[in-house]
């Protein structure tokens, strides 16, 4: 084994304090450090960025997301770099991983244009200059990749079933290798819990939308087959809605 390279005592260069204050202070941040805004009070400063109903409405969506659920979606999300947000809605997803890692930068799509421009609002006043967000259908939409990631949460049963495999595809194609597909949707066991969660989405929708669930195993093996690994957690929770979390890495 070859020994390091010393240099005789002439040949270092001499201690300066300057050089080494300098050194120090040109090195990069350290990246793991504690988050300083994350659970309730994230939820807190996104509620009080929206107007009195959307203000309830996002009371209602964050105790079905509660911060432990939101906490493991987080950390399967990358802490950097474009983060695709499938059905944004009003934001309130992109504002709150955006208030736990800022330096991602959240492209959002939502086919409503009065939630889009609440969404960019909410972002506005939350200090996230570095995300976006934009009218239309993740079917058409005129999104520009790639993304290090994408998340759909509770959007994939409200496509229909015959355009899901396409949506899959597009998002894996909008992806960085290695590019992380994260999905929060309902899986159909047990039956109570599904005929929970449908009635409570019925009565946001109406009864003329089509609400297509799928088992947890038919979401893994349809992203299988699109190319990408792929985990799946149930989520447990107190309130009867059989949660599941889907992590696919493209690639």
């Amino acid at each position: 084994m070859s020994q390091p390279e010393i240099l005789p005592p002439s040949s270092r260069p001499p201690f300066s304090l300057r050089r080494l204050v300098t050194e120090r202070a040109s090195r990069p941040p350290r990246t793991f450090e504690a988050r300083e805004i994350y659970g309730r009070a994230a939820i807190r400063r996104i509620a009080r960025a929206l107007p009195l109903v959307e203000r309830a409405y996002a009371e209602i969506r964050f105790s079905i997301f509660r911060p432990k659920l939101l906490s493991v979606m987080d950390l399967l999300l990358p802490d950097e770099g474009r983060i695709l947000d499938v059905g944004c809605g009003f934001g309130l997803f992109a504002a709150y991983f955006g208030q736990t890692n800022p330096r991602r930068s959240i492209v959002g799509v939502d086919p409503d244009a009065r939630r889009v421009t609440l969404a960019s609002r909410v972002a506005a006043s939350l200090d996230l200059a570095n995300h976006e967000f934009h009218v239309g259908d993740v079917r058409s939409a005129p999104l520009e990749g790639p993304f290090a990631a994408a998340y759909v949460l509770d959007v994939m049963h409200h496509i229909p079933s015959r355009d899901q495999r396409a949506v899959l595809e597009r998002m894996r194609d909008l992806l960085v290798p290695g590019g992380v597909l994260l999905i929060k949707d309902i899986t159909t066991e047990p039956r109570y819990e599904l005929l929970f969660t449908e009635i409570l989405d019925r009565l946001m929708v109406g009864w003329n939308e089509e609400l297509a669930y799928r088992h947890h195993k038919e979401w893994g093996e349809m992203l299988a087959e699109l190319g990408f690994k792929v985990r799946i957690v149930r989520v447990p929770d107190v309130l009867p809605y059989p949660h599941v979390v889907i992590a696919a890495t493209k690639s």
